[in-house]
């Protein structure tokens, strides 16, 4: 345990460099990310045009909460694994890092993590200030930020682990990240990117409560915004906390038939 840690520590530290070196580009990346900020300003315009200023019970400033969570938690889930993968399997710089005593996963893994960290204080920065212009108001609960960072955090996990299964599909295809893009789409649909979950056709709704999405992102900006209880991020962490379990033996499995695969074509 003490070689591990000390090997995830040096990783860690590298990465944190590297980034700390794009923090620039890491500001450019958060400001590319707007969909769900548009999304925040259609609903928000909407809801001030309804006959009682309301949509589904959601006031403009309501919205506002809500879309301004997505984000955030958004920020704190991007993952982009799947196209680093795609290209060090095809052009074969994926190869040394099977010498190494360590699996390449968790070099990726920290290098995401590191990113996070010099991410986050201008994250809270932005997020404050689209606050202040569009009227949102958040949770007075500590405790609502405390479970929806939790939430985050098993999000993140997950996500990632599912993006690297994506990315180790370039062992067979030629482009793993065409599979990334679909899987995106359904992230951003049934996570309550678009809109409130409640929003959506209740078949829908039934559908995508079996699924890591809506605990991915809905429910902690629903946390952030005040409109969600401890109870269903309990509910929420138990499920998420399942599909991380699911992916992390997916991503296993994949990886070793994989690796049969790579070798046998003596990359």
């Amino acid at each position: 345990m003490t070689a591990a840690w000390r090997k995830l520590r040096v990783l860690f530290s590298t990465r944190f460099a590297e980034m700390v070196e794009y923090r620039a580009e890491v500001v450019i990346w958060m400001l590319s990310g707007t969909l769900s900020l548009v999304m925040m300003l259609v609903w928000m315009a909407q809801a001030a045009s309804a006959p009682d200023g309301k949509i589904n019970g959601y006031t403009p400033a309501e919205f506002a909460s809500y879309f301004l969570g997505i984000w955030v938690t958004g920020q704190l889930l991007v993952v982009w694994v799947a196209w680093e993968l795609d290209v060090e399997v095809r052009q074969g710089t994926l190869s040394p890092k099977l010498l190494r005593p360590l699996d390449p996963m968790w070099e990726h893994y920290a290098a995401h993590v590191a990113e996070r960290v010099v991410r986050f204080p201008a994250m809270l920065g932005l997020v404050a200030l689209f606050a202040w212009l569009a009227g949102a108001s958040f949770s007075t609960d500590p405790l609502h930020y405390l479970a929806a960072l939790g939430l985050a955090l098993l999000g993140f996990s997950a996500r990632f682990l599912y993006e690297y299964t994506i990315g180790l599909l370039a062992f067979w295809t030629e482009s793993s990240t065409s599979f990334q893009e679909l899987v995106w789409l359904l992230y951003a649909a049934l996570g309550g990117m678009f809109a409130p979950l409640a929003f959506y056709p209740g078949w829908v709704q039934a559908v995508a409560v079996w699924t890591p999405f809506p605990y991915m992102l809905g429910l902690p900006a629903q946390l952030l915004a005040g409109k969600a209880s401890l109870a269903d991020a309990g509910r929420g962490a138990l499920v998420l906390g399942a599909w991380l379990v699911v992916f992390w033996f997916v991503r296993l499995a994949v990886w070793r038939l994989g690796l049969r695969k790579y070798g046998a074509v003596g990359a």
